[in-house]
């Protein structure tokens, strides 16, 4: 992260509770964050944004989280944008399959806060606003 920019964080959920909550929580943890509930807009989000992270649920109709990685990972060859596999599954299995659809990091709901913390540590360094 360049400067003392806080990372900007998107979060993709068709269920507006999740979304919120989640996006909500990145606040609190120093990110500009923002939602979407329309897996279709969440490309123009995060260009308009200028998103560094993108959470992106899984199980979306229509538009499944897997599909619209590929399609991130397509729009942004060049940029450095971190995907955020958000799901109820977290077996071997599931998240092999979310790294071979372009994911950096697999998220098991519930969400847990402090192993987000560390990757958001891990991914970015020191982070936030601070």
């Amino acid at each position: 992260m360049a400067g003392k920019r806080a990372v900007r964080a998107l979060v993709v959920d068709d269920k507006q509770d999740v979304a919120e909550s989640l996006s909500r929580l990145l606040l609190t943890m120093g990110c500009a964050s923002t939602f979407v509930t329309n897996p279709a807009v969440a490309l123009d989000a995060a260009q308009a944004l200028e998103a560094d992270i993108v959470f992106l649920d899984l199980g979306m109709p229509d538009l499944n989280g897997y599909e619209l990685a590929r399609q991130f990972r397509k729009s942004y060859r060049d940029a450095p944008l971190r995907l955020v596999a958000v799901t109820a599954y977290g077996t071997a299995e599931d998240r092999a399959k979310s790294r071979a659809s372009g994911f950096d990091a697999h998220v098991q709901k519930p969400v847990d806060i402090a192993m987000v913390e560390a990757m958001l540590a891990t991914l970015f360094g020191r982070f936030g606003a601070g």
